[in-house]
């Protein structure tokens, strides 16, 4: 493969069609001066994009449940996310009774669920997070813009693998750009609730969040000009970062997580 002073051709296309793509539009957006500030700072090797001090819950506050010893089944992550129900809003929800779920489903060691209860929004998906005493999640744009920010009539249920990663035919060598992503038949796409959701649930049962080394596309979940969300999680500043990027952007560590929407009994 072809090299030159600047490396390896295609390991530069990539490059300039994702992160430096990403950075002119973030020079050039609302926000461009602070992104210029931050970015001198980086060029002299200073601190950069240095979190502001949230004041937040405690993480020990003894009224965020307990959920580290829930079993391994699905059946049993179901019952710890009935537990962060009534944590989140006070009332009792059995979602076995709600949903129509196999026995296989119930059995498996490798889903996990991402609920959405009726008129829950993108803003309460944060709401959640700080409830639990996560630090505010960081929105480049307001998450209330996207497409499905709102929350449907009908509590929703969804079943997606059970990895930090997004799924592996989306990553790597096999990464695809949202407008790809969505043309892809038969498949439908966790969004930024959904994946805000998981996130959750995730680290309160297992002590890890989602996306610490990768990003999670939310296809479906695009602003006016078509810009599409993705979120990831940040080791250092320990916190969710939601971001917005173009819609033809493809990019390795990039990557989306299909999802299972299970009906409602009859």
């Amino acid at each position: 493969m072809q090299t030159g002073m600047l490396g390896n051709n295609e390991s530069l296309r990539v490059l300039l069609q994702g992160p430096i793509s990403d950075l002119f539009v973030k020079l050039n957006g609302e926000k461009g001066q602070e992104v210029l500030t931050e970015l001198n700072k980086f060029n002299r090797q200073e601190p950069c994009w240095v979190p502001k001090q949230e004041k937040t819950q405690i993480e020990e506050s003894p009224h965020i449940p307990t959920l580290r010893s829930t079993g391994h089944t699905l059946a049993d992550w179901l019952k710890a996310r009935e537990e962060l129900h009534r944590f989140f809003i006070g009332e009792l929800v059995i979602l076995r009774d709600l949903f129509s779920l196999t026995d296989e489903e119930l059995a498996s060691t490798t889903l996990m669920p991402a609920f959405r209860p009726a008129g829950a929004t993108n803003r309460h998906a944060i709401e959640w997070k700080l409830k639990m005493g996560e630090n505010k999640p960081y929105e480049e744009t307001d998450v209330m813009k996207y497409t499905n920010s709102k929350g449907q009539k009908e509590p929703e249920l969804y079943l997606i693998n059970r990895s930090v990663k997004p799924d592996d035919d989306t990553l790597s060598d096999y990464a695809k750009s949202p407008d790809q992503l969505v043309k892809i038949q038969n498949k439908l796409w966790l969004g930024l609730f959904g994946w805000c959701d998981a996130d959750t649930m995730h680290h309160v049962v297992t002590g890890e969040h989602l996306d610490p080394e990768t990003w999670t596309w939310f296809p479906e979940d695009r602003l006016r000009g078509g810009e599409v969300a993705y979120g990831y999680w940040h080791p250092g500043y320990r916190k969710v970062y939601l971001y917005w990027s173009y819609a033809g952007s493809c990019n390795p560590s990039y990557g989306a997580r299909s999802a299972k929407k299970v009906p409602l009994r009859s």
